[in-house]
């Protein structure tokens, strides 16, 4: 149940905030108040998709956010849970910031969310049903999944979509190996010579590398030597080389050392000596070490060109080469192994194809057993509507060619609205009003959860009038009993069953249009319904009908 509304920025709301209660609430206000902006508004709570016109001209972003009440065994709850974003208590706070730049975010409990999760935990706080349903219902592509929402087959849909799916796969592996045989006998041809040239080369990972390496030092022998001999001689070979002068320093040294005890740096000199000396030996060792050969050098040149060579056919590097070549020999091994897969395969898709088929059989025979329930409940509904002469139909249809993740079924609804007429297709010959009214009805079978829900009606009354909105308004207080109903409605026969009535309008402020909203006691009720009764002529007489319909309403209400 939706406990408390808050709204800033949001399209001609400025700021907003409402306290709600179970039951039922109506919206009322003149047409074009902005009246639906309140259902766009929870419907965002549900988890739709924001945009960036519902952010308020001027304004940088937009909020909206809600709190629900969960009761103890509220499905709502193993979710959050699931998630990581339940708090431990007995409500969940939902809020939605929308931004001029697109950076839209979700926050549930004051956890940074998605919209996709949103999308999934929405569904189980609030159900909207706006104009935007009518036209779905006009589409039988729809009608099937009304059907299985009112048989609750979620799982075994979920169950057919992985059978479907694994059967998709297995035929998908069974067509890409039933490519011509010519195909695949140029494919083995091709690959047999990559896998040969490949071979030749004697690879091995990072050779590329090495004999680059390799291929410097046998380039630059020369020079190397020559740069270490003359390091050598400078260190240690010449008359003057450092170390013989540094022999010179430390006589001079041993000297004032003679003549003052305190003078003490005689040793570390002694040390950088042995790190000369240590120096001096390893250039001679390297460069008595240095090879110079151009045959060799020849060969790594030779060798470079090959691998680069078959860099232009195979890969970039000796690593990525290697790689093809493990990943054509796999190729190549299926490619030839290709007559035993294709008859196992086969066998898989038949125990795959029977498997989905079972799975879907049995999910049509039980939307055969669901359909003339929905009937029978549909027509149950519509004659408390004043629809009592209207027979409802759903003409299933099915056939291995429809095969889907649904199943193998399409779903039809089919009405007579007058007796001796044959049911006919709902696009073909319902009116706005018996839309209307089929929404009702069917939103009234459907919302079959044991916990309390939101429910969101708006314009539910388009089309209809006189003793059929009075129908429409009694059955939706019905309907509040067990859930928490909002309804946008220009009727009076409707807003007269309101456990709360609240009215929206316009205002100018500061040269801006904005919208307020209040909640209607006593009198201010009656004038409201007044008004919605005579329009701008309200007289005392108008009133005065007004305050008895509300009385009548409470006093049905309470002995309901």
């Amino acid at each position: 149940m939706l406990k408390f509304l808050s709204i800033e920025n949001f399209a001609l709301i400025e700021s907003l905030q409402i306290d709600f209660h179970p039951g039922l609430t109506l919206i009322t206000g003149e047409t074009g108040s902005g009246k639906s902006i309140l259902v766009d508004a929870v419907a965002l709570l549900a988890g739709e998709r924001a945009s960036q016109e519902m952010v308020r001209e001027g304004f940088e972003k937009a909020r909206v956010e809600g709190i629900f009440a969960l009761c103890p065994d509220h499905p709502a709850r193993t979710v959050l849970e699931r998630a990581g974003l339940a708090r431990g208590e007995d409500e969940v706070v939902i809020r939605r910031e929308i931004s001029q730049a697109g950076t839209n975010k979700v926050f549930i409990n004051n956890c940074i969310s998605t919209q996709g999760f949103l999308a999934e935990l929405g569904p189980l706080l609030a159900d909207i049903h706006g104009q935007h349903d009518q036209q779905q219902l006009l589409q039988p592509r729809t009608h099937l999944e009304f059907l299985d929402a009112f048989g609750s087959n979620q799982a075994q849909l979920q169950e057919l979509a992985v059978l479907f799916h694994d059967c998709q796969v297995v035929k998908g592996q069974l067509a890409a190996i039933r490519a011509s045989e010519k195909e695949r006998l140029q494919k083995i041809d091709t690959f047999k010579y990559q896998i040969e040239d490949i071979e030749k080369l004697a690879l091995s990972p990072g050779l590329d590398q090495t004999l680059e390496t390799e291929r410097a030092l046998l380039a630059t022998s020369e020079k190397r030597c020559q740069h270490a001999q003359i390091g050598y001689q400078v260190l240690y070979e010449k008359e003057d080389s450092c170390l013989a002068l540094l022999a010179n320093v430390e006589k001079e040294l041993a000297q004032l050392v003679n003549l003052d005890a305190a003078f003490t740096p005689l040793s570390r000199l002694a040390e950088t000596r042995y790190q000369l000396e240590e120096i001096a030996y390893q250039l001679r060792d390297y460069a008595d070490k240095i090879e110079f050969s151009p045959a060799r050098l020849e060969e790594v040149e030779a060798r470079l060109a090959q691998i680069q060579k078959a860099k232009r056919k195979y890969g970039a590097s000796v690593d990525e080469i290697l790689s093809y070549y493990e990943q054509i020999r796999k190729d190549t091994e299926e490619l030839l192994r290709a007559e035993e897969q294709t008859e196992e395969l086969n066998r898989e898709v038949t125990r795959a194809a029977e498997a989905y088929l079972h799975a879907a059989r049995k999910l049509s025979e039980k939307r055969r057993q669901d359909s003339q329930a929905l009937c029978l409940e549909v027509e149950k509904e519509l004659a408390c509507l004043s629809m009592d002469k209207t027979k409802f139909k759903v003409e299933l249809t099915n056939s291995e060619a429809l095969a889907s993740e649904k199943g193998i079924d399409e779903a039809e609804f089919l009405i007579s609205a007058n007796l001796g007429e044959a049911p006919k297709p709902l696009a073909k010959i319902a009116s706005g009003g018996e839309i209307s009214r089929i929404i009702l009805a069917l939103k009234s079978v459907m919302t079959l959860e044991t916990y309390p829900k939101t429910l969101v009606f708006d314009e539910i009354d388009a089309g209809i009038g006189g003793r059929v909105a009075s129908n429409v308004g009694e059955k939706l207080a019905a309907l509040a009993r067990g859930h928490q109903v909002f309804c946008v409605t220009h009727l009076p026969q409707i807003a007269l069953q309101a456990d709360q009535h609240y009215f929206l309008a316009k205002r100018e402020q500061r040269n801006r249009t904005v919208i307020e909203i209040r909640c209607l006691r006593d009198e201010e009720r009656v004038e409201e319904l007044a008004r919605m009764l005579a329009g701008e002529s309200v007289t005392a007489s108008t009133e005065r009908h007004a305050r008895e319909l509300l009385k009548a309403a409470k006093k049905a209400r309470q002995q309901g």
